[in-house]
């Protein structure tokens, strides 16, 4: 399987490039702009329900007044 770099096109001054299954909100936007850096290279971010994966990586969703 090749790498997702390999693949998708590079532009001029592009921070950083994101693949999503969702249409990202300008909320996050914000939060992607903060998470990945500026090195000009492609991110997969797959939202579901109750978890996101960011490059493979799962992240568990958690409301904050359920966290002690």
């Amino acid at each position: 399987m090749k790498d997702i770099n390999e693949i998708m096109p590079k532009f001029p001054n592009m921070k950083w490039g994101a693949l999503t299954n969702r249409f990202p909100t300008n909320d996050k936007i914000k939060e992607m702009d903060k998470l990945f850096p500026h090195d000009g290279k492609w991110h997969t971010v797959f939202e579901e329900p109750e978890q996101t994966f960011v490059d493979g990586v799962r992240i568990w969703k958690k409301d904050l007044d359920k966290l002690s």
